[in-house]
């Protein structure tokens, strides 16, 4: 059994179709493929949702509209003429519009129907990759998540309620076929759609790996593997080959987007190796219980400061931003102290010597000459 996460932002550019059309042809079968809304979908969802509850129907119809847009774009360059995918597309854009029509109409909004709007970001990219490689042949199976991922009704930060989740799991008939998903998404045991949190199509594919007693999960992402540093926002960055999952965990909670902290929990349980890639497959990092850190340093910078956060903050004058590095000896959390200083910034910090994990807490938002400089002094040797 293998398990397969492709991101949103992947499908948005409609050339990376026949790259992981090549990709899954490298993989046995079963498979189970975890889909992710196209792009910004889910946030520009959200965003039409609030605008309409705002009395803005038309400014939220424009982004409704663009969303379409942008979905129908994809269609035209991957199908020479319409079919069965343009029908769907186009009866779940109603279902969308219709949705807030009703909030700018009873002008109610609540986690409840922001959820039900959000899901259906996964439901639109996972027809079009479902049409997309049953015209290339595959055998494809496509089903829904809300039929079978049951979590609580914490509606817009749901938990997997894992017992009924892998229940109704096992009732599939698993053949030698493709089997699509759409992550983020499930339902209550009452049939109400929820959502899990942004970026928990990952937690989708570890439910799936547990389930199934998968010995890994490829995540593919718009970068071919993690870095020493956002490649997007940081300037030669190394290629980390290896976390452990003690350190990936942390990693999660103080910024690294790419990994899923419930995901992590997953996977120690069952001792499951998480790879990340690129359609590429150039580079891979590697996540287990099983894997030791190597001894380049991670640096995770975040503009905004979570609520779960602040317990760490010490004492930090209006704290805005902080930057989160794992593998952390004691000569470079020195050495990253006295560089913090001779810049003659205010800073307070949090350091695990058990963990080699450092956070630092600033009064405000760095610039990318200083994050630029921050990296190379902490991964210099």
């Amino acid at each position: 059994m293998n398990i397969i996460k492709i991101g949103g932002i992947l499908l948005s550019d409609f050339a990376n179709y026949d790259k992981f059309k090549k990709f899954l042809e490298e993989f046995s079968k079963p498979t189970f493929i975890v889909i992710s809304a196209i792009g910004k979908t889910t946030r520009l969802l959200q965003k039409a949702a609030y605008l309409a509850f705002e009395n803005n129907y038309e400014s939220a119809i424009e982004i409704i509209n663009a969303i379409k847009e942008l979905h129908l774009s994809i269609l035209r360059n991957l199908f020479v003429a319409e079919n069965d995918v343009n029908i769907q597309l186009n009866n779940a854009f109603i279902e969308i519009q219709n949705l807030i029509k009703g909030i700018s109409i009873t002008r109610e909004l609540n986690n409840k129907i922001v959820d039900k709007i959000l899901a259906k970001g996964e439901i639109l990219s996972s027809i079009i990759v479902y049409h997309y490689l049953t015209n290339n042949n595959f055998p494809v199976s496509l089903i829904d998540a809300d039929d079978y991922i049951i979590t609580d009704n914490n509606f817009g930060s749901a938990s997997p309620i894992i017992e009924k989740t892998k229940k109704r799991l096992e009732n599939l008939a698993i053949q030698d076929k493709i089997y699509l998903i759409a992550g983020f998404y499930g339902s209550t045991l009452n049939g109400e759609i929820t959502t899990m949190g942004y970026e928990s199509s990952n937690l989708t594919a570890a439910l799936l790996a547990s389930v199934f007693d998968a010995n890994s999960i490829t995540i593919i992402s718009d970068v071919d593997c993690i870095y020493s540093a956002d490649p997007k926002l940081i300037k030669k960055t190394i290629p980390i080959e290896r976390i452990s999952s003690r350190t990936a965990k942390l990693l999660s909670k103080f910024g690294l987007k790419l990994i899923h902290r419930q995901m992590i929990e997953g996977i120690e349980n069952k001792d499951i190796l998480l790879k990340y890639t690129s359609l590429n497959n150039i580079r891979t990092t590697l996540i287990s219980p099983t894997v030791a850190d190597v001894s380049i340093p991670i640096v995770c910078y975040n503009e905004m400061i979570d609520k779960d956060i602040y317990s760490l903050l010490l004492n930090c004058t209006k704290p805005i931003s902080y930057i989160a590095v794992a593998n952390v000896n004691n000569t470079l959390l020195t050495n990253i102290i006295n560089f913090l200083n001779s810049c003659n910034l205010s800073f307070a910090m949090n350091y695990s010597s058990e963990d080699n994990f450092l956070v630092l807490f600033f009064s405000q938002q760095l610039t990318p000459k200083l994050l630029q400089l921050f990296h190379e002094i902490v991964v210099s040797k």
